[in-house]
């Protein structure tokens, strides 16, 4: 990699910010009503066996509100023949791995699945998301894989696919 290059986007580029996350953190512990996440420590977490009490604050966390505005951060598109013939399995796939993510960051998930006949598109709340998801793919399948990140705003395409005969 040459020298002032670091990550997948291929170089330093300015932080571009996520209208989403707002500097003014809510009230601790808040829940999220549509989600459950709760916020405490000053970030969002996963935490089933969080008992609410009176004082809890309600806010909806960012990744719900992102999903109510159906705001893309991260779109996969999938296609080709091997994917065709494994569609069911690749996608349970993505699902499986968007629920483990859960626990590093809950504001990380697939917000729409658009199939269709020979290729489908998955739109996620986060880059990281798409981009992971992305590599997983790649990793587990072959085929090839390409990037594509805006410029001007926070949004990853990844683009994986795969023909019946190549090997993996």
């Amino acid at each position: 990699m040459p020298k002032g290059q670091r990550g997948i986007r291929g170089g330093l580029k300015p932080h571009l910010d996520d209208p989403y996350l707002t500097r003014k953190s809510p009230k601790e512990p808040t829940v999220c009503p549509r989600c459950g996440l709760v916020y405490r420590r000053r970030r969002w977490e996963y935490n089933p066996d969080f008992e609410a009490g009176t004082q809890v604050g309600k806010q909806k966390c960012p990744a719900c509100r992102k999903i109510e505005d159906h705001y893309v951060m991260g779109i996969v598109l999938i296609r080709g023949g091997f994917f065709v013939q494994r569609r069911e399995e690749i996608l349970n796939m993505m699902r499986n791995e968007e629920k483990k993510e859960l626990l590093h960051n809950p504001l990380d998930r697939i917000m729409t699945i658009e199939e269709h006949d020979d290729w489908t598109q998955v739109e996620t709340t986060s880059e990281n998301l798409a981009v992971h998801l992305g590599r997983m793919l790649y990793h587990s399948y072959g085929g090839s894989i390409e990037y594509k990140f805006s410029d001007d705003q926070k949004l990853a395409r990844v683009f994986w696919s795969r023909n019946k005969k190549e090997a993996k």
